[in-house]
């Protein structure tokens, strides 16, 4: 090993006190995330037809759609988002009837714009992303205590256009007026001012919501008082795929029923569901061309599975749901723990210099998917998906670098493009990479050499400052960087598959 490098090691293996060098992220239009749900807008010969394009990412990153319109549900195939240009196909299924539709088009200042043709013609659509309902919204069931004393209430929680928070608060005791309402990091809070009977006070409230549950406390000058609520409704709201059955066989359809619980029947609005127990039913109606259709739903739900009957103007259909599992895989991911372990390396941040050169002599592509090991802030990932547009995750075994890899990669915009996970580098499936980046120590390397063998021929592999004994590196490069501490900087690239050298007279 180079003299510069033994020092290197020495330097950071005697390291008490970490050096949070600031990250120069090199320039770049982040992508735009696209992933969410579109209200799109077609114009079939003087008829509007109102559909959704709903957009979300697989464990991989990888995009995926589905079409929702008044016909059905339908998959997308053929998606393809590059630069600002989207384009995807879609069947559409109505008794006896197939029509296959493309969509070709650009989202441009957060708007979808482009065309739809099929064998029926081509039609001029626009789209605009759907809001997502902040988390408070919705009627909660309060249980507040004083004491000995508890007190049953409802909080009703409303969010305007721009997502400005309002709410009420009725109790079996008393007049309340809530101000101030903010949510903000899982946390929701407000201003209450009281009146019971002769007496005023004035309180505030901060309480967290997790899923369906709300907890927190009320606090003035003279009490404090513990509140817990449950949400009205949760056993409903999410996602419904629903199986419509018919003489001519069966359709699929969505419905989506919100914390406030309006839904969106396909792409129908619902303005609310009636809830009675495990009985469930809405009403609502669509204008089609010259044509208004009534629709009616009754049925119950049992846990995950839904069954009633579907009215409309065609009859009566039998109808069997089943609730969608919605992001539990993720957040699973997404948890941060203790580590199982103590961590193999200390965090020592590879200087902005070094990371650009690890990743030019990658040559890194949009195409690629670049794995970091020991991610540290995020700094890797994050530059690579910034300066060019490829997808990466970094993995960490430590929670502090876990969370400050996450808020870097927010912080920059890149959530799309980039994903940070808790795990052991030294269990990892590494076979779906394209490029590994690496800041370890030598014997590491080499104990990560079977994981980096099933790489797919051409796989990249960069490491900085450290070698990886038994393998020849195609190239080593020195980088000088002007940070405090040293300035010449080694980085090692190999190639799959390895070459593998004999080192046992060494």
């Amino acid at each position: 090993m180079k003299k510069t490098a033994m020092c290197r090691m020495v330097w950071v293996l005697g390291l008490v006190v970490l050096l949070a060098t600031p990250a120069y992220l090199a320039a770049g239009a982040a992508k735009k995330d696209i992933t969410g749900d579109w209200q799109i807008k077609a114009d079939a010969d003087g008829r509007q037809i109102n559909s959704i394009l709903s957009l979300t990412r697989d464990a991989e990153g990888k995009l995926k759609g589905e079409w929702i319109s008044y016909f059905g549900l339908s998959e997308v195939n053929d998606l393809k988002y590059e630069g600002n240009e989207l384009s995807f196909a879609y069947t559409t299924r109505f008794g006896e009837n197939e029509t296959k539709t493309k969509f070709t088009g650009t989202l441009q200042k957060g708007k979808l714009s482009g065309t739809l043709s099929s064998d029926r013609g081509e039609y001029k659509a626009e789209g605009a992303r759907v809001a997502q309902t902040p988390a408070p919204v919705g009627n909660w069931d309060m249980k507040v205590k004083l004491g000995e004393r508890e007190f049953n209430a409802v909080l009703s929680v409303k969010a305007d256009e721009k997502g400005k928070l309002t709410a009420n608060w009725k109790s079996e005791t008393g007049e309340h007026e809530i101000t101030n309402v903010k949510f903000k990091g899982g946390k929701l809070t407000f201003d209450r001012k009281s009146k019971i009977q002769d007496q005023d006070w004035a309180s505030t409230f901060e309480g967290t919501i997790k899923g369906q549950a709300l907890t927190g406390a009320f606090k003035s000058d003279q009490f404090e008082m513990t509140a817990e609520g449950k949400r009205v409704g949760a056993a409903v709201i999410g996602r419904w795929d629903l199986e419509i059955a018919s003489d001519s066989g069966s359709r699929k359809q969505l419905l989506k029923i919100n914390p406030d619980l309006s839904a969106m029947y396909g792409s129908i609005p619902v303005a609310k569901i009636d809830l009675d127990n495990d009985k469930v039913a809405f009403k609502t109606s669509t204008q089609f061309g010259d044509q208004n259709y009534e629709i009616s739903f009754a049925g119950q739900v049992d846990g995950k599975k839904l069954t009633g009957e579907l009215t409309t103007s065609r009859g009566t259909r039998k109808v069997t749901g089943q609730k969608r599992a919605g992001t539990t895989a993720k957040k699973s991911a997404d948890q941060i723990t203790e580590a199982p372990r103590e961590p193999d390396v200390i965090f020592v941040p590879t200087p902005q210099e070094v990371v650009d050169k690890m990743l030019e002599l990658a040559q890194v592509t949009k195409n690629d998917l670049v794995y970091d090991l020991g991610c540290g802030d995020g700094r890797i990932v994050v530059t690579a998906a910034k300066k060019f547009g490829c997808k990466a995750i970094g993995y960490d075994i430590n929670p502090v670098r876990v969370k400050e890899s996450r808020a870097n990669v927010e912080k920059n915009n890149v959530g799309d493009l980039v994903r940070i996970e808790q795990k052991d580098i030294f269990t990892l499936d590494l076979s779906k990479a394209n490029v590994v980046t690496l800041y370890l120590l030598p014997e590491l390397n080499v104990k990560l050499i079977p994981q980096l063998e099933k790489l797919k021929p051409g796989s990249r592999i960069v490491s900085h400052d450290f070698d990886m004994r038994g393998v020849k590196p195609d190239k080593v490069v020195e980088v000088t960087t002007s940070d405090q501490n040293w300035n010449e900087h080694q980085v090692y690239l190999w190639t799959t598959p390895l070459k593998k050298e004999d080192v046992s007279n060494e």
